[in-house]
């Protein structure tokens, strides 16, 4: 992992940075985003202003673990007055999508036969559970409760299960010794 510095030549900014690839590979990534004017980052600001040839991008230190690294980022921050590039995006985001809501479930009257006279029927269909995550704080504990009841229920019914076997299993037992008893006196 490597610690660089990009320097901008004409106004003696330096951007600081980290990459595993090498440094000049970095700096390609970063000729091309600014290229692609998709992003208001300062490094691509300064890019499209000055010319990539206004820069001279260099390593700093190499880092072999990734606490290393941390301090190797910061000591060339605070040696340089530096410009932070972490976080700074090389490629254009992807558009989001926004969903239709979901309607809520209804019941649907489905026919048969129109001709035949058959039986109307309805199917009903059951509101689906929230998968993920909800807008709502309040939704997504309500569903946390909910979940952490059923499993409760769950767990208790299972104890009583196993409470409802263990006593059939004693009673058997006693039945067992009895009649076991009566047989010796005999």
């Amino acid at each position: 992992m490597i610690v660089f510095i990009i320097t901008n030549d004409v106004t003696d900014e330096v951007y600081v940075g980290t990459t595993k690839d090498s440094v000049e590979e970095r700096w390609k990534q970063y000729q091309e985003a600014a290229a692609l004017d998709h992003t208001a980052a300062r490094l691509f600001k300064d890019i499209r202003d000055f010319g990539a040839k206004s820069f001279t991008p260099s390593e700093y230190a190499v880092a072999f673990d990734r606490e290393d690294l941390k301090d190797l980022f910061e000591e060339a921050m605070e040696e340089h007055q530096g410009i932070s590039l972490v976080g700074v995006k090389t490629t254009k985001p992807k558009p989001v999508k926004v969903a239709a809501p979901k309607k809520a479930a209804v019941k649907k009257p489905t026919v048969k036969s129109k001709t035949s006279g058959g039986p109307v029927t309805t199917k009903i269909v059951k509101p689906k559970v929230a998968s993920g995550r909800t807008n709502s704080a309040a939704k997504e504990r309500a569903i946390k409760e909910a979940i952490a009841e059923e499993k409760a229920e769950r767990e208790s019914k299972k104890l009583m299960k196993a409470s409802a076997e263990a006593q059939e299993m004693r009673d058997i037992m006693a039945r067992l010794d009895n009649r076991g008893s009566t047989l010796k006196k005999r």
